[in-house]
């Protein structure tokens, strides 16, 4: 991602809450034939200061991140389509253009795989704890029949990803005026779909939290 200096946040620890808060990635590596992608979860082992996550063993991907051997994962939050309409400057001057406010975490760094099946459970694990914290009842792998998870983990390879570099970016019309920020925050507040409406509360948060 274009690490523009105005929407960047260069607080790691922040970086990895966005991360856990928004753990369905997107990953990319190189293949023989191209870039080669998949959309998982990944969650972040805090002793090992590596993401974990698993994709299916009939899954390209794995094959072509053990020969790429580097990997960038893509950790999106909610976006929105800004129009210009929505800057009471524009009644001013014209000057305005539409654009897109969003929020996402890129990490760049080394993929290992993992394809011995009884190791799945140390990929598993932490996802699945991290998933379930919020029930009353968590569920665990040890809920399920020990043959079926080990039918399950031999359909699956495992990797852990390290970031080399980790870029936190923030667009929330922080180029704008306070006032053409709180146009932006009102239309998204009222758009029909519920993306648009959380980042207006993302953006009335930090709106609220810089004035405290």
């Amino acid at each position: 991602m274009h690490p523009t200096p105005i929407f960047t946040n260069h607080d790691k620890g922040q970086a990895l809450i966005f991360a856990a808060d928004y753990p369905f990635a997107t990953l990319a590596v190189n293949g023989t034939a191209g870039p080669v992608t998949a959309l998982v979860p990944l969650v972040f082992d805090d002793a090992r200061e590596v993401f974990l996550g698993h994709v299916a063993k009939a899954n390209p991907f794995w094959k072509a991140a053990q020969s790429s051997g580097k990997a960038v994962a893509v950790f999106r939050g909610p976006d929105a389509y800004v129009s210009p309409s929505s800057y009471p400057s524009k009644a001013d001057h014209h000057k305005a253009v539409p654009t897109w406010n969003y929020m996402a975490v890129e990490i760049r760094g080394e993929i290992s795989v993992e394809t011995d099946a009884v190791k799945m459970a140390g990929y598993l694990e932490p996802l699945t704890t991290r998933m379930e914290s919020h029930r009353e009842e968590p569920w665990k792998m040890s809920d399920a029949p020990a043959d079926y998870m080990a039918k399950l983990s031999n359909a699956i390879v495992g990797f852990s990803l390290s970031f080399d570099a980790i870029h936190f970016v923030e667009k929330l019309s922080q180029n704008k005026s306070e006032a053409d920020r709180g146009g932006v925050i009102a239309d998204l507040a009222n758009a029909s779909d519920a993306m648009s409406r959380d980042v207006a509360e993302i953006m009335r948060a930090r709106e609220k939290a810089e004035l405290s």
